[in-house]
């Protein structure tokens, strides 16, 4: 059940986003605009009673239903008519022209559309299949099916001001019919008063005044409640700028502490990426290297020129370890380490 003071705002809500479609498929389906206005406005008042005493969930398949089985739709109008982009719904039954219009119309999916119908899913199949536009082979055609699809949507678009407005002041009436149901009405004994009353009333008015009396103190006004809630609110925006304070510092500290050779690096400098693509490229194989430097030029270019430039030195430097080792040694050694590094021929020499 809904409380009856949210019913005529919810009602002129639904009945706003369904009157355009509800008009057309009564329309579509009996074939004259007059007869399709008419059944629509006695479902509407049906419908009225009904979203009273339902949820609002059970509002759609409700007022399908209503709409479905209304009189007027059950069979086409004597003068039907339709127009020429909607003439295949001419030679439908009343039965599959309406599961067609349930769901390009009203656009419902299966489930709604057959209990709308009042029918199990596998007989509004049934009708929907044998409503289905063919091609000359009898085959169901799609192409067909947009067609009409998209000629019924443009039916929908095409609906005239003075159409919308008839059904805006439909609409309204059974909303305020609504409203007015929902106001309580005051009893008609309150209009006018009681000779009982009316006697108290003159016997007050001729009993002498009294003296008029002080009026007793007003009570005092508690005082004003401390206002927890915005104290509470002021807190926890409070917590939140610490929290977000804390998080930029040690962010800080950390892009600082970080060394240059993480990836994305300091601020203005590009870290390395590890999905670096590598341009290789393979060398020639003729002999224009040998052309551009000779044997001088690699001697020059050589990375241990300045070695090679000082003879003495080369040779110092490869016995370097020997000679650290000879002047850290006692003297003894030292005289033997002397005798060992004497050449065979310097020895030679020293005994002439």
């Amino acid at each position: 059940m809904n409380a009856p003071a949210d019913v005529p705002a919810a009602l002129s809500a639904f009945l706003r986003g369904v009157e355009r479609r509800g008009v057309v498929l009564a329309e579509l389906q009996c074939g004259r605009r007059e007869t399709g206005e008419i059944a629509l406005a006695a479902s509407l008042r049906a419908f009225r009673q009904y979203a009273s005493e339902q949820p609002m969930a059970q509002w759609p398949r409700g007022f399908w239903s209503l709409l479905a089985a209304a009189p007027p739709l059950r069979q086409a109008h004597p003068e039907a008519r339709w127009p020429q982009d909607l003439d295949w719904l001419a030679d439908l039954s009343d039965v599959d022209r309406m599961a067609l219009l349930l769901r390009l119309a009203a656009g419902l999916d299966e489930d709604d559309a057959a209990a709308a119908m009042d029918v199990d899913q596998a007989g509004y199949r049934a009708a929907l299949t044998r409503a289905c536009p063919r091609d000359a082979e009898g085959q169901p055609d799609p192409q067909g099916w947009r067609d009409l699809a998209e000629a019924i949507q443009q039916h929908l678009r095409a609906l005239s001001p003075e159409r919308l407005a008839h059904l805006s002041r439909l609409r309204e009436t059974l909303v305020l019919g609504a409203d007015r149901r929902a106001v309580v009405q005051e009893p008609e004994a309150e209009a006018s008063p009681q000779p009982a009353a009316v006697a108290a009333a003159a016997a007050a008015a001729a009993a002498p005044k009294a003296a008029p009396s002080r009026a007793p103190a007003k009570p005092r006004r508690p005082g004003k409640p401390f206002p927890w809630t915005l104290a509470a609110i002021a807190l926890v925006v409070l917590c939140a700028l610490a929290a977000l304070g804390a998080w930029w510092w040690h962010g800080q500290q950390a892009r600082l502490s970080a060394p240059a050779t993480q990836a994305g690096g300091l601020a203005g400098e590009q870290g390395l990426v590890d999905d670096a693509q590598v341009q290789v490229e393979a060398l020639s194989r003729d002999d224009d290297a040998g052309k551009r430097f000779d044997a001088a030029q690699g001697v020059l270019t050589h990375p241990d020129f300045d070695l090679l430039m000082d003879p003495q030195g080369q040779a110092l430097s490869q016995r370097a370890g020997l000679l650290a080792w000879y002047a850290a040694a006692p003297q003894d050694r030292q005289r033997e380490a002397a005798q060992a590094m004497t050449t065979p021929q310097e020895a030679m020499d020293a005994a002439q």
